[in-house]
């Protein structure tokens, strides 16, 4: 038995080496942040190519769309206006058929690889709008499959090759691997970014919506009220890819969670390197531009002087002021803060910019209108009851002859099982809970809870949780949600769009934006995973080969999520008394810098086993590693950097002593009943 001082000697050093990799980890943001500050921009020319197509017709089975081809002229429109394209590499199809697509890409193609020899940076933009169906884009009765699609956009000899589909089932295209001569839209250290990024309007199982109140298609008019400044986040003035996508998503989502099609989830597959963001639209040269003041809170509306919907957007009071480019005209804003609606004109010139304030605005009566579809509840303040038909909900709903879940509730309390149509306040069950539309509060069982609608607060159960969207949290031995802006803690988690964290056993997500903690970890992107066993679909698996001071041959499976990453470690040195096999994981986080360098700081647990034999006693190893690399390419990368190993084993006479595994040098820094040895080191490879 190892002493008691073996533990509080090796618990020390142990949480020595992981304060220190915390302090490296944690603080790396400030650093990146600090380099790029300081960073020297270079003027580098930026040409930007776009092909944009517009089909409302779909064949002879399906409805022929109002607004497809609008969606295409509005994208045009924005990309010239505030992208920085020039109106001559502009391609503007509109009802092409396939031949005619595939055509025009080879026409632009040709164009790129020009414009391309002559130094210049360049980004080829694809987008559609049209139905589609899971195997390609449907154009009248003929179809352009995603594979063709797919190839034929990866030939476009880019630097940034950027796809957007707002179309039905688009999401499974992300699952297959002469005018006025405007400034470059992107300039700067942020030119570098190379590589390509595919955004859809909704998943693979899903249909993508149009509106005849915003004109057009949810997403596409979201995302290009994001490019028109809605979607800048850190107030720059300038909207990059991420910006746009996040804002895209978020309105498109909220906006159709409770429409007849369906909640409607954007997707994307995105593989860019290099330094800085993927800039999309500027704000700061001589557009139109309408400023609402911080001020200003609620849901913004900003009409044309035709009534047409030019952007739309949600704003806190008090948040920052919101700068939206715009054509020139005369607009009439409306904002809606949940209890009052105001309204105010404004005639916005070009090149200049007008500020909306809050006195500029007036306040109007509502329009008294009954809501297609709506659910009009009966109130029932207290529910008691066994289960539904022996409950308030159930006599109640006898007695009006409706359905219990058409009854609204503040609290409910069921011994097996309660239903309602709504809850605003607590719903409570010794067995089960069912809440049809939504849940303002909790909802609490024994063995499981079901909304199939929105929950906002939490689902709490021993069982099982099961919801549409949460926010809030969900803890259960299983958790189940579509979208969740929150966390899920539990046994398993599952969660199709996680903004927040699923701490569990399992955590399967689709879009994690956030962190799955736990022991399995499973998802299609996540921004971090520190679990046992993690892996994304987006990234892959990456093997790597190096050598140590504690190895000479050094081969590792790396399982990256965007941020973080987990290694599998298997090491060997053959000779010498460092004679050893090593064998371990480590977990880290990747820093993406400038210029395709990254650094990666990560902490391994080994264990050691002496000579090639692999002979016990095992003994066991942590080191601390930094790494800086260089990836010119998506599958190779170069690296290396210093380590710091700590080693403890017992040393009483009746065992053969654990070598120190590798080269020679190494400090004993304690020797009684057991020895404590550490060392400065090194690694140096490659990964692919």
């Amino acid at each position: 038995m190892m002493s008691a001082s073996l533990y509080r000697f090796g618990a020390w050093v142990t949480a020595v080496l992981w304060t220190v990799a915390l302090v490296v980890i944690c603080s790396w943001p400030a650093s990146v942040l600090a380099a790029k500050n300081t960073e020297v921009a270079q003027v580098a020319e930026v040409r930007r190519f776009a092909l944009v197509v517009g089909a409302n017709d779909g064949g002879a089975e399906r409805v022929v769309l109002r607004y497809a081809v609008d969606d295409a002229n509005a994208v045009a429109k924005v990309l010239v206006e505030i992208g920085g394209l020039r109106d001559g590499d502009r391609s503007l199809l509109r009802d092409p058929t396939p031949a005619e697509l595939l055509a025009e890409v080879q026409r632009l193609s040709k164009r790129i690889r020009a414009a391309r020899s002559s130094g210049a940076n360049v980004q080829f933009f694809f987008y559609y709008s049209g139905h589609s169906d899971d195997r390609g884009l449907l154009l009248g009765s003929e179809r352009v499959e995603y594979r063709a699609l797919r190839k034929a956009i990866d030939a476009v000899p880019a630097d940034v090759r950027l796809a957007i589909l707002d179309s039905c089932a688009s999401g499974a295209f992300t699952r297959l691997k002469g005018g006025k001569k405007r400034a470059p839209f992107l300039v700067g250290a942020s030119a570098d970014v190379k590589g390509h990024a595919f955004l859809t309007s909704s998943s693979a199982d899903e249909t993508a919506q149009e509106s005849d109140r915003v004109g057009g298609s949810y997403f596409t008019h979201f995302f290009t009220t994001g490019l028109r400044g809605a979607a800048d986040a850190d107030g720059d003035k300038q909207v990059t890819l991420n910006e746009a996508y996040e804002f895209a998503f978020d309105e498109t989502l909220a906006q159709t969670e409770a429409s007849r099609g369906g909640a409607q989830h954007a997707a994307y597959d995105i593989n860019l390197t290099g330094s800085g963001d993927l800039v999309l639209t500027d704000l700061r040269h001589n557009t139109a531009r309408l400023e609402l003041s911080s001020e200003i809170g609620g849901r913004v509306f900003v009409r044309r002087a035709g009534g047409e919907l030019a952007a739309e957007l949600y704003k806190p009071s008090g948040s920052a002021a919101v700068l939206l480019a715009l054509e020139p005209g005369l607009y009439q804003v409306t904002v809606d803060d949940g209890t009052t609606l105001r309204r105010a004109n404004k005639d916005v010139r070009a090149r200049g910019r007008v500020v909306l304030a809050a006195s500029d605005m007036r306040e109007i009566e509502r329009e008294t209108t009954t809501a297609r579809g709506a659910t009009k509840y009966e109130e029932v303040i207290f529910d008691v009851g066994l289960f539904p038909p022996l409950s308030i909900n159930g006599q109640f709903a006898k007695e009006k002859k409706i359905r219990d879940t058409e009854i609204r509730n503040t609290a409910s309390f069921s011994l097996l099982w309660g239903r309602s149509g709504a809850v605003d306040g607590v719903a409570m069950s010794v067995g089960g809970s069912y809440v049809r539309d939504r849940v303002e509060g909790a909802q609490l069982s024994l063995l499981t809870n079901i909304t199939p609608g929105k929950v906002d607060g939490a689902q709490l159960s021993y069982g099982a949780n099961v919801a549409g969207s949460v926010r809030g949290a969900q803890l259960s031995i299983y958790n189940h949600a579509n979208a969740i802006a929150g966390g899920q803690i539990g046994g398993v988690n599952f969660g199709r769009d996680v903004r927040g964290a699923q701490v569990g056993l399992v955590n399967i997500g689709r879009q994690v934006h956030g962190v799955q903690l736990g022991l399995l970890a499973f998802a299609d992107s996540a921004d971090a995973q520190i679990a046992l066993f993690s892996g994304t679909r987006e990234h892959g698996v990456h093997p790597s080969v190096s050598t140590t001071e504690t190895g000479l041959l050094e081969v590792a499976l790396r399982f990256p999520a965007n941020r973080t990453y987990s290694e599998m470690i298997m090491g060997l040195h053959p000779m010498g008394a460092g004679e050893a096999w090593t064998f371990g994981l480590a977990f880290g986080v990747h820093n993406p810098l400038a210029h395709h360098l990254f650094l990666d700081v990560d902490l391994a647990t080994l264990g050691v086993a002496n000579g090639v034999g692999f002979r016990v006693p095992l003994g066991y190893m942590s080191k601390l590693r930094v790494m800086v690399g260089w990836q010119p390419y998506e599958r190779l990368a170069v690296f290396g950097g210093p380590t710091v190993s700590f080693m403890a084993d017992r040393v009483d006479g009746t065992t053969r002593d654990t070598v120190r595994p590798g080269y020679a040098w190494s400090n004993t820094v304690y020797e009684g009943s057991f020895r404590a040895r550490m060392w400065p080191g090194f690694i140096a490879g490659l990964r692919f």
